[in-house]
């Protein structure tokens, strides 16, 4: 049976992310195709609104994409029984490949045993003292593999025994892994590799719809759909291409894709919004049945309550990571109605953001905190990046932070400055 269509947004999912591999599944199933959204990571407040009040259930969650011993495991080798005869184990290899044989006792595996140590019974059975069973020659393997472990840690040579809670499964093979049909996926709003699922290069990328710059860390084996725009959000991409195939959106569809064009522009204030974000927002609205800015401050306010996360969370909130080839970073965002209370816990989270940064050796670690009523952003960040971040953003940095008005988009506003200085 062929595997299901993965569609699925970036790790540390915003509501873009979540929202538009939902509505990009259900077109492609609705045109017949047997896809299912999946997301990376937990969903943030802003998002688990919108999916309640459009009564839709999230996705579920897949942490990586490497095939698993599970997918390549031969369960139709049966194995001995410890208290198999020498003549039922000189059977079992001769009906078998491979140097050795799995073996159970009472139901539970036991340990295998070698061909060569059955061959060496030989001189034992001419002179009389043939073992009743072959129990007395299983021993413990060196290795052993459960179905979760990752297919390409199989060395390359030798055939392997799979236990799961201590009863035999079967048996697997590199050979066996390389032969596993490879996961196709669909990504959606994101296209560098730092940003995907880990594993995918033992994936198959079907399609990459986005609306961020091209990173140029992914490849494929052949030709794929790929549809970039300059738009505001992703879900706009993914609205137009219900109205290119002429299938209606359905109403919780027409919510969530809202609920993402309002995120992601924060309600048309961000700089990256468009003309066509704002009408593709004003049909989804009619679709979906609420008025776009009465929706929208109640959604804006529900992903702006940040005050039972901690220190920590804050930091990774909607965390990216990019990088210029030479140097690793991550800018995290929360979007607030008032940045004061933040501000005044500006030495912990610096504190946080550090822990983060050092854990993975980043060179830099950045949150914005934005004000959705200002419409600006107070940009702190740990690690020794004053020179480059004074010289993006031509300002003094005054420990560890610059302010930074009209300031709300990530992606155009504070990405490209950085990577421009790094240069």
């Amino acid at each position: 049976m062929a595997k299901q269509i993965f569609v699925t947004g970036h790790k540390n999912p915003d509501t873009d992310s979540i929202c538009s591999s939902i509505a990009y599944a259900k077109l492609k199933q609705l045109q017949g195709v047997d896809a299912v959204p999946i997301r990376a990571g937990d969903i943030n407040k802003e998002t688990a609104f919108a999916l309640e009040y459009f009564h839709v259930e999230p996705q579920q969650v897949v942490t990586d994409f490497y095939v698993k011993v599970s997918d390549a495991v031969y369960t139709d080798i049966e194995p001995l029984l410890a208290s198999a005869s020498l003549k039922d184990a000189a059977k079992w290899f001769d009906a078998h490949e491979g140097g050795a044989a799995p073996v159970i006792d009472n139901g539970n595996f036991a340990g295998i045993l070698d061909r060569a140590s059955l061959a060496g019974e030989f001189i034992n059975t001419v002179a009389g003292r043939e073992l009743s069973t072959v129990k007395a020659l299983v021993h413990d393997p060196e290795v052993t593999f459960g179905p979760g472990d990752n297919g390409h840690d199989v060395p390359a040579d030798g055939r392997f025994v799979v236990v799961d809670g201590g009863k035999y499964v079967g048996m697997v093979c590199a050979d066996g892994v390389a032969a596993v049909e490879k996961q196709q996926v669909i990504l959606v709003d994101h296209n560098e590799k730092k940003q995907v699922i880990d594993g995918i290069d033992e994936a198959e990328i079907i399609t990459v719809l986005d609306h961020h710059r091209i990173g140029g860390t992914l490849y494929t084996d052949g030709p794929i759909f790929i549809l970039f725009k300059p738009v505001g959000c992703t879900a706009t991409i993914v609205t137009e291409l219900y109205e290119q195939a002429h299938i209606a959106v359905p109403k919780e569809i027409a919510g969530l894709l809202l609920s993402a064009v309002i995120s992601d522009t924060v309600l048309f204030r961000s700089p990256t919004c468009t003309p066509q974000d704002k009408e593709t927002a004003e049909k989804l609205a009619t679709a979906a049945g609420v008025d776009i800015q009465a929706y929208g401050m109640e959604l804006l306010k529900a992903g702006a309550n940040v005050s039972d996360l901690t220190p920590d969370q804050i930091a990774r909130n909607d965390m990216k990571e990019f990088s210029n080839g030479s140097k690793t970073f991550t800018i995290s965002q929360v979007q607030v109605m008032d940045t004061s209370e933040l501000l005044a816990q500006k030495t912990v989270l610096l504190s946080a953001l550090e822990k983060m940064r050092a854990a993975k050796s980043y060179d830099a670690s950045f949150l914005m905190i934005t004000s959705i009523i200002d419409e600006s952003t107070n940009l702190i960040f740990a690690g020794d990046m004053e020179d480059t971040v004074s010289k993006a953003f031509a300002k003094d940095v005054l420990s560890k932070e610059v302010y930074l008005p009209n300031v709300m988009s990530r992606k155009k506003q504070i990405v490209p400055p950085i990577l421009a200085a790094l240069k």
